[in-house]
């Protein structure tokens, strides 16, 4: 996989929205449909030992296939971001 740098750069102030979109769209093609999903299911099971006690671990109540439904929110309420919750638990 590709080494993602977070970077800090002086722009133009009515290029700011501009640059920040190119990142994006470099950041979607660099991740695939989907890394959302499969970066929360690897963290939880390499992290916490698998998606229930991930739940456990935070204190979530949802259980069996309601958290599949409710994990990509939990995350972003807890961690304010996927990609944050990913950068919270690399190595």
């Amino acid at each position: 996989m590709m080494e993602i740098l977070k970077v800090c750069v002086r722009v133009p102030a009515n290029k700011k929205e501009e640059l920040l979109m190119i990142a994006k769209n470099w950041r979607a093609e660099l991740r695939g449909p989907g890394w959302d999903a499969k970066i929360i299911h690897e963290i939880a099971r390499e992290k916490f030992g698998g998606l229930k006690q991930m739940f456990q671990h935070h204190g979530w109540s949802e259980r069996g296939s309601d958290m599949m439904r409710h994990v990509q929110r939990r995350v972003k309420e807890t961690y304010g971001s996927i990609e944050n919750f990913a950068d919270r638990h690399r190595d």
